[in-house]
């Protein structure tokens, strides 16, 4: 923090040793600063096998003004491109440039006038099961257009001056609009999943986890897990100990998730025995995690089963929507304290760093065989695509931070924002 001390404050002597001697007895912690506004907003695009894919980007100010957008990332795969006269113009082919945008000239400021870009997927490549690449983009004011030929001079017309929005996040999803997702086709994989909480498999590094490479109704290949030891608590005749999927981090975690609130997850479960009138409870069926979150204490949100979400055993395909509406709970990580219904802004900071998302295989008190197929994450309709920062998890646990900035930034259509 030293070396950021305003001039004014090292002038004065004993007064700046005074403070800096309390500050550090103090232990405080100061918060990370964020920019509020402007704003770049997470987009998600579905791209198709060897289609070159228009996407805008989008961002907001509060007061209006003109920004400028300019990409800081490119993508891990495919190729970014601008948009080609001819198809600004008349909206027809080719349309991107012939040159590519190269790391050397990032940050690249996007000269379309509606701010869209040109994705290339990798060629000859079939779509993959969740989301092709990602990229991170900025938007800032515009003065040259803000204040046109009034500024002093061309070298001051040609630089922007104000406050960096914080980055805005760009998901390229593969045509049906998933951002992660496992079909467990593989012959003999279990696609990178494993079982926690099982207590006969606890030295196996899948957990127990096992793959049939069969149809069985609406499974088509898919996963299971068995609980062959129970763990009761005598006193509530409950398990003490429950077992759940684990999704792989390699495509289930990370920061793509952000451009996912709103949209939904979706998978097939049923089982292969089990006594579904006695239940475990509670019934905490699908978890998502944020280990970075609430300053390196973690978040975590939890759809728990209810009478609008039900299951006795057989087959069905669950689809859960990743907004407040679905009736997501958030954990106080407190066995004291009482969960309560997750916020937009909990929700959007959770969803921003996905540290861990499994699914409840334990629905019984006694032994039960569950399986499921087609686990898919899937990014909202373009309407329904909000607007908050990818860094909102740096404040998730500063409540009064959290309800100001939502109030000020999400926009959500069409009405359920903060």
């Amino acid at each position: 923090e030293c070396g950021h001390v305003a001039p004014w404050v090292l002038g004065g002597g004993g007064f700046f040793l005074q403070a800096l001697a309390a500050w550090a007895q103090s232990g405080e912690i100061k918060p990370t600063p964020w920019v509020q506004n402007p704003v770049a907003r997470h987009i998600a695009c579905p791209v198709a096998a060897n289609k070159p894919t228009v996407c805008t980007l989008y961002g907001a100010e509060d007061g209006n003004l003109p920004l400028e957008f300019r990409i800081n990332s490119l993508p891990k795969e495919g190729v970014l491109y601008e948009t080609s006269g001819v198809f600004r113009m008349f909206g027809s082919d080719p349309k991107h440039t012939p040159d590519p945008i190269g790391p050397h000239l990032l940050p690249f400021l996007i000269t379309d006038p509606l701010h869209r870009i040109v994705y290339v997927p990798p060629y000859n490549q079939w779509p993959p099961e969740g989301a092709w690449s990602s990229f991170t983009y900025v938007v800032q004011l515009n003065l040259t257009s803000f204040y046109g030929a009034g500024l002093p001079s061309a070298a001051t017309a040609t630089t922007t001056i104000g406050p960096i929005s914080e980055p805005g996040l760009v998901v390229f999803t593969n045509p049906e609009g998933s951002i992660a997702a496992s079909s467990f086709d593989l012959e003999a994989g279990g696609d990178g999943w494993s079982i926690s909480g099982n207590l006969a498999d606890l030295d196996a590094t899948d957990g127990g986890l096992k793959h049939h490479a069969f149809a069985w109704g609406a499974l088509n290949r898919y996963v299971y897990g068995t609980d062959e030891v129970q763990f009761l608590d005598f006193g509530s005749a409950m398990d003490r100990s429950k077992w759940y999927f684990e999704a792989p981090e390699s495509s289930f975690t990370g920061t793509s998730m952000a451009a996912a609130y709103g949209g939904t997850m979706r998978f097939t479960v049923r089982s292969l025995y089990g006594n579904f009138t006695e239940l475990n409870a509670p019934l905490d069926w699908v978890t998502i995690e944020c280990a970075a979150c609430d300053s390196g204490s973690g978040a975590r949100m939890v759809r728990f089963a209810d009478d609008y979400l039900r299951w006795d055993g057989s087959e069905r395909t669950v689809e859960l929507r990743l907004s407040p509406v679905e009736g997501w709970m958030r954990d106080p990580l407190n066995s004291a304290l009482d969960f309560t219904y997750a916020s937009e802004c909990e929700m959007a900071a959770i969803l921003s760093n996905v540290s861990r998302v499994a699914i409840l295989g334990d629905f019984t008190r006694s032994g039960e065989g569950v399986a499921i197929d087609n686990v898919a994450i899937f990014q909202p309709p373009p309407s329904k695509q909000p607007m908050y920062r990818l860094s909102a998890r740096r404040v998730a646990h500063a409540e009064d931070i959290i309800q100001i900035s939502c109030g000020q930034r999400v926009a959500e259509m069409p009405s359920e924002g903060c």
